[in-house]
């Protein structure tokens, strides 16, 4: 069914194939050192090759000690940048560093992973527990530039959905995330997912077919028109402010295959052409329906159909209100001649 199709494509993209990491001999490995050591500078390089980190990037580490910022700095030749480690901690990771010849390349912070800044990172390593690591998001989210990798070991950072994970050499997971553009400006609404449910009885209620064009108004993770191509064959358009839920949408429509019959804007709802739409799709609020009503009205041939999830249009009113198998109600308008 085409439903379970899209089902399918959701969960493969969370989380990712995961794939083992190579390792090679290039581990510092004196006569010395302790396996333990050993396994843990090899699980640091993976992480490192993972963010593909080189030479003028520069690497935040936040919870694993030395062995992270040393070997960015012996091996990648990064900058880098132990922090958040106690008084003790850091002084032995600074005698580290000058034993392996990068004390001019490394610097360890002592104090606390949340005062910390670190807008100039290009790389953000975490070894830390799900709870900091869910504390720590509006933090990376906040100061992170666009482009900078992350990569945390065994957890994932709250709702993030990562762009790839891997094995690492001692057989835990690591995760990759790459610091998107934002939008080009504050959303109207955040994302909330239609159920699947709900999604399909919009499309019946709009009586979509094979020869419709479906255009979703702050289109999410692009389900709505995913779902329009794979269960009635029609073309769709999803618009969408957030970049990342546009790349998350252009992925899931190539694994739901089609490709071919979808595509997504990235840009502002109100400076789309609808011209071409047979069928618009909303889950907006009342405020932005209202403020769409004359451009729907203006932009919209003659016969095409308008359904809203849970929010009606105000003044205008519709033609015909059904219940969704959550309890709201969902409302259709067809645009009549003036």
């Amino acid at each position: 069914m085409a439903t379970s199709v899209l089902a399918c494509a959701l969960i493969a993209l969370s989380p990712p194939r995961t794939q083992t990491i190579g390792v090679d001999d290039r581990v510092h490995q004196d006569d010395g050192q302790q396996p333990a050591r050993v396994a843990r500078e090899r699980v640091s390089r993976d992480m490192l090759e993972l963010a593909g980190t080189r030479a003028g990037d520069i690497v935040y580490d936040l919870g694993s000690l030395d062995s992270v910022p040393i070997l960015a700095a012996r091996n990648f030749g990064a900058r880098a940048y132990g922090v958040g480690l106690e008084a003790a901690q850091a002084e032995a990771a600074r005698r580290s560093a000058r034993e392996r010849g990068v004390a001019q390349q490394v610097t360890f912070i002592e104090g606390n992973l949340l005062t910390a800044s670190y807008s100039e990172a290009t790389v953000v390593t975490l070894d830390l527990s799900p709870g900091l690591n869910l504390i720590l998001e509006p933090v990376l989210h906040r100061e992170l530039r666009p482009g900078t990798r992350i990569v945390s070991r065994r957890f994932g950072i709250g709702a993030w959905r990562a762009d790839r994970t891997v094995q690492a050499s001692d057989g835990t997971t690591l995760y990759l995330w790459t610091v998107q553009r934002p939008p080009a400006r504050e959303p109207d609404i955040f994302f909330v997912p239609t159920e699947q449910a709900i999604v399909e009885q919009m499309l019946e209620l709009a009586g979509v077919k094979s020869d419709d064009v479906v255009y979703d108004l702050g289109s999410g993770d692009g389900r709505m028109v995913i779902i329009a191509a794979q269960k009635y064959g029609a073309r769709g358009v999803g618009v969408e402010l957030d970049p990342a839920l546009v790349r998350t949408s252009n992925d899931v429509a190539a694994a739901a295959q089609v490709g071919d019959r979808v595509r997504f804007i990235e840009g502002d709802l109100f400076d789309v052409d609808l011209s071409d739409a047979t069928v618009v799709t909303l889950f907006l609020s009342q405020s932005v329906n209202r403020r769409l009503e004359a451009k729907l009205k203006r932009e919209l041939r003659t016969g095409a159909r308008v359904v809203s999830h849970q929010f009606d249009m105000g003044d205008w009113p519709p033609e015909r209100t059904v219940r969704a198998g959550d309890g709201t109600s969902l409302f259709l308008w067809t645009i009549r001649k003036p």
